[in-house]
């Protein structure tokens, strides 16, 4: 049985389309509305663990690439981005927060997935884990409010995290939290990561578009 989330957070299993959106430009700065898609590279994503792009099996089925993240022997489990268009100060721009899809590939495991935010003396983790289905990709969202977080690394407070982010990382881990996270052998995918605030709302797909991606 795949463990609940931990959290009120609303989770809508998915082929997601987003509305009002812009696609990825290097080098450009912390932008709501913008969506990271993956469609054919792996981007400047990296980290301890195996990061590929498949390039079909995403959020939009056939041909549409994703972020595949793996660790073929016991090991940490995430990928982070230190460039693009993630460092800057969010508060600034005005991002509210965070949505992404996520799918648990191949065999079915007990992945707790978090998001992380901040910089390499100041980081913070959402206290929220999110279990990443393994029938079809699934849309997870986080306000970034403190109360949604647990710092990680460093002294600092979040606003201070949120205003010099130079990183942003999505690992599994399990509470209590630290900087070292628990050790898993497992994969999942990443895809439609999305920066918004109440001006850039999100549009679903229909049920019979989400359904026709996986016949």
């Amino acid at each position: 049985m795949r463990p609940a989330l931990r959290s009120c957070l609303a989770v809508v299993v998915m082929g997601s389309s987003l509305f009002g959106v812009s696609i990825r430009s290097a080098g450009a700065d912390p932008t709501p509305g913008f969506l990271e898609t993956w469609s054919s590279t792996t981007m400047d994503w990296g980290g301890g663990s195996s990061v590929t792009n498949p390039g079909t099996g995403g959020v939009g089925g056939f041909g549409d690439g994703f972020l595949l993240v793996a660790t073929p022997t016991v090991g940490n489990l995430g990928t982070r981005s230190i460039g693009g268009p993630y460092p800057g100060n969010w508060m600034t721009a005005g991002i509210t927060y965070v949505r992404f899809a996520l799918l648990d590939v191949g065999s079915d495991e007990p992945l707790e997935i978090h998001f992380s935010i901040g910089y390499g003396t100041n980081l913070w983790q959402s206290t929220a884990g999110f279990s990443p289905p393994g029938n079809g990709w699934g849309e997870f969202s986080i306000d970034l409010i403190a109360a949604n977080f647990t710092q990680i690394i460093g002294t600092g407070t979040f606003e201070d995290a949120l205003q010099t982010v130079d990183r942003i990382h999505f690992r599994h881990d399990l509470p209590p939290f630290a900087q070292a996270p628990d050790l898993i052998q497992g994969d999942f995918g990443l895809d439609h990561l999305f920066l918004g605030n109440e001006m850039t709302p999100a549009l679903s797909m229909t049920w019979g578009r989400i359904k026709s991606l996986y016949q």
